[in-house]
């Protein structure tokens, strides 16, 4: 059995495979940024790890712990997509909080994982992107202000960190590749808990509510990640839901920008992404 590290383990999906992977008799990390919440959801025998992945220092913190308990398995599952931050949002560090959370983070958290993942027998890193960068094939990474306010609302700072997510996905398994097995789920659109549909402004709820009814149940995805963390190994980095390959994102396809967004990454970070 495998030990799994995956952030955002209190609701959604995360909470889904967590719950999924425990039952099955591996040995689950949940890395949350409520700890309480965290144990209210998954239950006094799965280990918390108090992570704010908005936050470097705390994501090293958690990064260091996981490295000395040993993880065979890394499932960035957390992610903020929340459609009432109309403003931008700068967290201590001066980094906007979607880029934070949704990139920053996990790139740090899987960069610092990696030689633990490297010394597994079966070592495996898993990031989360969205089928919805599919309906914007000009999108690219926005070199001269990342995370700037000119340009931020919420859905177009999430699909951005998103995009990087991918990017940062394929130059880990170039890297890494003979050692740990990287991948990043194409999550298509997935239905909210109630309380997270609840937390949304009231025209939200009203526009969002037809495309929840139709989305796809957490449960089913749920599935993909525990096929990704122990299952056998897909073919290729970018897969869908069945974990069947899927084109990169068109600005991800050159190999120019993957190394430019490294770079800009590791120096946000402070670690680097290959080895060293």
């Amino acid at each position: 059995m495998a030990t799994i590290a995956i952030t955002g383990a209190n609701s959604g999906i995360g909470l889904r495979a967590a719950r999924r992977l425990g039952y099955d008799g591996h040995r689950v990390l949940a890395l949350c940024r409520s700890v309480d919440r965290a144990r209210a959801a998954l239950g006094p025998d799965v280990a918390v790890v108090e992570t704010h992945m908005d936050d470097l220092d705390s994501v090293e913190a958690a990064a260091a712990r996981l490295s000395s308990e040993g993880v065979d398995v890394l499932i960035n599952s957390a992610a903020v997509f929340d459609l009432g931050m109309k403003t931008r949002e700068v967290t201590p560090a001066g980094f906007e909080r979607v880029w934070a959370t949704n990139h920053l983070g996990p790139a740090a958290l899987a960069a610092r994982l990696m030689p633990t993942l490297a010394r597994s027998s079966d070592g495996r890193a898993v990031f989360i992107a969205s089928k919805g960068l599919l309906a914007m094939p000009r999108l690219g990474i926005r070199w001269d202000e990342l995370d700037g306010s000119g340009w931020y609302t919420p859905t177009k700072a999430y699909y951005h960190a998103k995009l990087a997510q991918v990017m940062v996905a394929e130059t880990l398994a170039e890297q890494w590749g003979g050692e740990v097995s990287v991948s990043c789920l194409r999550v298509p659109a997935v239905r909210l808990d109630a309380d997270k549909l609840a937390a949304q402004p009231a025209v939200q709820r009203f526009l969002y509510a037809p495309k929840n009814r139709a989305a796809a149940p957490p449960e089913e995805i749920a599935e993909a990640y525990e096929r990704l963390a122990v299952g056998r190994r897909p073919e290729g980095v970018y897969v869908d839901e069945s974990l069947e390959a899927c084109a990169l994102p068109r600005f991800a396809r050159d190999a120019g920008n993957r190394a430019r967004l490294a770079s800009v990454t590791e120096e946000a970070i402070g670690v680097p992404l290959g080895r060293v």
